[in-house]
């Protein structure tokens, strides 16, 4: 049996099994969101053909990446970095707007790509690394406020690049995942709490004097919502009212897709467009999987995201070396934020700020980038028993009681 054979069968196939039938739900959801398109929007019905397309591809760096031993890490996440910065950078100058914000770049042969996705998760990687393995080379490195800073450095570059471009979305997402990730890495509580309490004080201000009005709306309306007090349903309202009638409106088996099964008293408000048509199959995937599927379909999907969550924690628990884990610790941070934040916007517990649902809302960037972060978990889990490439650092032997031969 040879070496990568043997990785190959030593995979954790109940997460591996996990992952694909989430991905097997989405790619349905998202045929549940557009199969009946026409006129105008015909050009949607075929995305859920391309996400399987977008998954044979991400397929393509997940097994390499699960099969490689992750401390390549220790160099490669720096040059991901860079690289995730630079194109971040691009989109200031070549940006293509996306509903609204300059998000996306065109590449030849590929269509649209999103570089915030590969920033994020080079971040995650780098401050991996920093936290990790930097004490390990550096002595300066071994003082937690010195590992603070370094961190905190590298989660700010990309952190105020997305902001500036008004990617509100993918910066919320990186917040939890630098808590996560520094927690794990064993920086001090008084000193994220300090930090925690100092951008709590930030909020105000930067809510009245940096945001745009729309922006305050996607605040404010939830909130306004939950305490019952009156909301514009017609104007900045209208579309959380959507979401709310279709999630209410499902009862416990759902509507069904067929549109020939229909209850004529109980129409599917995704299939009649009030549910926003361009973005039913990415960022309102779970109000559709709630209308279509009913409450036994949603529930069964959180939990199996519960489940796959869990099953990263064993990872991380099982990991061979403080790299590993706060690589693991990572992804489960962006999991998290992402199931949290989506499906929160989704039921009117979060601000509407265009956050996909992992493995299951339509995405190209975002499915190869979460299909290589799960590779990468596959790799701390494969490699937890191998020896590490470090020199053990040898102690005194300090021997109590009489030395033999001596009186």
């Amino acid at each position: 049996m040879t070496p990568l054979f043997r990785k190959f069968l030593g995979m954790h196939w109940i997460l591996f099994v996990t992952m694909v039938a989430l991905l097997g739900s989405g790619v349905y959801s998202i045929y549940a969101a557009v199969h009946f398109r026409d006129g105008d929007l015909a050009f949607l019905t075929g995305k859920w053909r391309e996400q399987i397309n977008w998954a044979m591809i991400g397929s393509l760096v997940f097994f390499p990446a699960a099969l490689i031993d992750y401390k390549w890490l220790r160099w490669g996440a720096f040059l991901m970095y860079a690289g995730g910065i630079g194109m971040v950078g691009a989109l200031f100058k070549f940006g293509i707007e996306v509903h609204g914000q300059p998000i996306a770049l065109r590449l030849p042969g590929i269509g649209q790509f999103q570089p915030a996705q590969v920033a994020v998760a080079s971040t995650i990687l780098t401050m991996a690394v920093v936290l990790g393995e930097g004490h390990k080379r550096f002595m300066w490195m071994r003082n937690y406020l010195v590992r603070f800073l370094v961190s905190g450095a590298v989660f700010a570059v990309p952190f105020l690049m997305v902001l500036k471009l008004g990617d509100m979305g993918s910066a919320m997402v990186m917040l939890p995942i630098a808590a996560v990730i520094m927690t794990v890495g064993c920086i001090p509580f008084r000193v994220l709490i300090s930090v925690g309490l100092a951008g709590l004080a930030l909020v105000p201000p930067v809510y009245f004097l940096a945001l745009q009005p729309y922006q305050q709306d996607r605040i404010r309306v939830p909130i306004d919502m939950a305490a019952g007090r009156a909301v514009n349903v017609k104007g900045e309202g209208w579309a959380l009212d959507a979401l709310l009638k279709a999630v209410g409106s499902s009862g416990w088996e759902g509507k069904g897709v067929d549109l020939a099964s229909q209850q004529a008293n109980l129409p599917n408000l995704t299939q009649l467009g009030i549910v926003p048509k361009l973005t039913a199959h990415d960022d309102f995937i779970f109000a559709v999987v709630c209308e279509s599927f009913g409450f036994r379909g949603a529930a069964m999907m959180v939990g199996g995201f519960v489940f796959l969550l869990m099953m990263c924690l064993t990872v991380a628990f099982f990991a061979r070396d403080a790299l590993g884990r706060l690589v693991v610790a990572g992804v489960i941070g962006l999991l998290f934020a992402h199931i949290f934040e989506h499906i929160g916007m989704n039921i009117g517990l979060m601000p509407i700020t265009g956050i996909p649902l992992p493995l299951v809302s339509y995405g190209g960037t975002f499915l190869v980038m979460n299909l290589f972060l799960f590779g990468l978990v596959q790799s701390v889990w494969v490699h937890r028993n191998m020896a590490l490439d470090e020199k053990p650092v040898m102690k005194p032997v300090v021997r109590r009681g009489p030395v033999p031969g001596f009186a």
